[in-house]
């Protein structure tokens, strides 16, 4: 008597479970579509993705509503054709739907993955550019600083107001200032060490970012365009098992007298 009383139930929330987490499925990939924004390939990859990891939540629903037809047509066998017929249709047309969905989102997250690592690599780009100028403009201020205290030395020695060790250092400073005035490959000896340390560490950065971001993008692609096939091929067998056995049912039943 127990056994026939808890029977109805477990397939009732067995049911319900399984509704539950397809329809929350729905509603969060409506909620992710609602701001649709294609031509933004970083919202895109991150949308693909999301959609592609939380797919396996509708196929545990599908699991938990196979099981409850299951304890219903083993409670009532004579009924298992005709209950919850419209809702066994439901689920092997939305099945069939979700697998075209990801079949769809193979190509689509591929394209969104080389397209969000190309425009990291143009930032990488664009910063290491930004670095080299900023070295570059450095290196001009540095010019600037040797002209402006060349002239304030030279002032200083006109004036009279440097005396003996004074006048004879601000001498020898501006002998070196106007050295490296007047030969510009000398303050290129002098600052070059500096400068080419700074841009090596720059570019070895860049090279160390484009290739992480190369790796990032083949296992990104791998990974989702081989989810997305497998919960193609998992919703594809639903669909189609389910729409296989329902056609059968109809047919048996269309002959019987």
């Amino acid at each position: 008597m127990k056994t026939s009383n808890a029977s109805p139930l477990t397939a009732l929330i067995l049911k319900s479970v399984g509704i539950v987490l397809i329809v929350l499925y729905l509603l969060d990939c409506a909620v992710v579509l609602s701001s649709t924004r294609f031509q933004d390939s970083q919202w895109l990859f991150t949308t693909t993705t999301q959609l592609i990891d939380r797919g396996f939540v509708p196929m545990m629903g599908f699991g938990f509503l196979f099981i409850g037809f299951w304890v219903e047509s083993a409670l009532e066998p004579a009924l298992a054709g005709e209950r919850s017929r419209g809702l066994k249709l439901g689920v092997a047309l939305l099945s069939s739907l979700l697998a075209l969905l990801f079949l769809l989102f193979i190509p689509l997250s591929v394209n969104a993955t080389n397209a969000a690592a190309d425009d990291q690599m143009k930032q990488i780009t664009q910063d290491a550019s930004r670095a080299e100028s900023q070295i570059d403009g450095q290196v001009q201020q540095l010019r600037a600083q040797i002209d402006a205290q060349s002239s304030q030395i030279d002032q200083l020695i006109q004036s009279g107001q440097l005396q003996g060790t004074q006048l004879e250092q601000a001498k020898q400073k501006l002998a070196e200032l106007q050295k490296f005035k007047s030969d510009p490959k000398a303050l290129e000896a002098q600052i070059a060490p500096e400068r080419d340390q700074k841009l090596t560490q720059i570019r070895d950065n860049k090279r160390k970012l484009e290739t992480q971001i190369n790796d990032n993008k083949l296992r990104s692609g791998i990974r989702s365009g081989i989810a997305s096939l497998v919960l193609a091929l998992g919703y594809a067998v639903i669909g189609w098992t389910g729409l296989r056995y329902l056609l059968s049912a109809q047919n048996q039943r269309s002959q019987l007298p």
